[in-house]
């Protein structure tokens, strides 16, 4: 299934962003510290696409040996989910928000629990979950070699013309906008000052014009937010460096607060689009065929200092 499974080791080489250059050439792939708090999210599509899913996935983590926890996007069986968590090697847990109002597609979490250690997680903004497409933000609070976090996972609306059009409540772009209000305004009254990491898939691009741009929230606030993997999509070979390359888009992103600057511009930290395609025998058709159609992406933080 794999094409030569210890280059697996290789899939989290992928360009640092932390000095925000990218030069696109194979010099500039490097592994991730194996000491640092290491997260990925990843929108397993309609997951179980297939039948041989899990069989695909449990390859992939498990050599994937430094990961702490995986966000996950589109689950939609609970039972696959929690069977994918007992066959990997260590201790992982998942975790599944079941949401009332949305019949698929819900957000999970994948936990390492030999390097993590956890409260249960819940959901916020409940009350504004249609702008979600109705699967509100799923919270982890956890910590990590005596550091305490807090990780969101979220799930943006699909689709739209690219315009955003503020006096049509239902239109696409406005509910993603909103949807980026409401969670700024959130983290800022109940987080502030702490370690915020925000990962999904936002189903919007970073680089839209600002007046279609339904990130202005967090872009505009530089000295408060930073999007880690904005230097990937700036990239023109989208097949190198974005997450969703078949439209061709980058759509899911890692916003950390400021409480995290510091330890993002470690030279050991950095963010990376994972490119598993490039491992498989048929690459990309058969990643999209059997596992997703989404690309993870993924953050190293170094916070030793």
């Amino acid at each position: 299934m794999l094409n030569n499974i210890w280059k697996i080791i290789f899939l989290i080489f992928l360009l640092s962003c932390a000095d925000d250059s990218i030069s696109g050439s194979e010099e500039d792939l490097y592994p991730i510290n194996p000491d640092n708090l290491d997260i990925i999210t990843w929108n397993i599509q309609n997951y179980p696409k297939h039948s041989n899913t899990n069989t695909y996935l449990i390859d992939i983590i498990n050599n994937l040996e430094e990961i702490d926890i995986i966000a996950l996007q589109e689950i939609e069986n609970a039972n696959s989910l929690i069977e994918l968590a007992n066959s990997l090697e260590g201790n992982w847990e998942a975790r599944r928000f079941q949401s009332g109002n949305s019949g698929y597609g819900n957000l999970a979490f994948l936990i390492n629990s030999e390097s993590i250690i956890f409260q249960e997680p819940y959901s916020i903004l409940d009350e504004h979950s249609a702008y979600f497409a109705y699967k509100p933000p799923y919270v982890l609070e956890f910590s990590y070699n005596n550091q305490l976090f807090i990780l969101i996972n979220v799930h943006y609306k699909c689709c739209g013309d690219g315009n955003l059009d503020e006096s049509d409540p239902w239109d696409e772009e406005y509910r993603r906008l909103m949807a980026s209000f409401y969670l700024e305004e959130y983290i800022s009254e109940n987080f502030n000052n702490e370690n915020v990491i925000i990962m999904g898939d936002f189903n919007d691009e970073l680089l839209d014009a600002a007046s279609n741009n339904v990130f202005n929230v967090f872009l505009d606030s530089p000295d408060e937010y930073y999007f880690t993997d904005l230097p990937m999509a700036t990239e023109q070979d989208h097949w190198g460096y974005w997450s969703y390359p078949s439209w061709p888009s980058h759509l899911d992103h890692i916003i950390i607060t400021n409480e995290l600057f510091d330890e993002y511009q470690n030279i050991n930290s950095s963010c990376n689009t994972i490119l598993i395609d490039n491992i498989l025998n048929s690459g990309w058709a058969e990643y999209d065929n059997y596992i997703s159609d989404h690309r993870p992406v993924g953050i190293s933080l170094d916070i030793s200092e």
